[in-house]
């Protein structure tokens, strides 16, 4: 998003020069936070809820965007953040589960 901010604004039809830079560096910022708490093996119950969390909110937003149909993107735009949405759905909730059952076992 970062490196080719102009490619995707012309595929969803954004004009904001800004809007794929600022989305991309957080959500590089974000993959960071995942990472350290792969990395680290951190077993605490938050920290996966949290992400598990912040996905939840990715979906929710997603899919307001493409119910609404906000922002007047193409469809592929439309399409593309609807299949994202799901995607990132499924994962955080695999995290979530696995992480309930993982601690209710007492597995680490």
């Amino acid at each position: 998003m970062v490196l080719f901010s102009g490619k995707l604004n012309t595929f969803f039809n954004i004009s904001n020069p800004y809007i794929f830079p600022v989305l991309g560096i957080n959500l590089l910022v974000f993959a960071v936070f995942v990472g350290y708490v792969v990395q680290k093996k951190i077993h605490d119950k938050r920290f996966v809820n949290l992400i598990s969390g912040l996905d939840a909110l990715w979906v929710v937003g997603s899919l307001g965007i493409v119910v609404f149909q906000l922002f007047d993107l193409t469809s592929n735009g439309y399409t593309v953040i609807g299949l994202v949405a799901v995607w990132i759905g499924f994962l955080g909730y695999k995290q979530f589960v696995n992480n309930n059952n993982v601690l209710a076992k007492g597995k680490f």
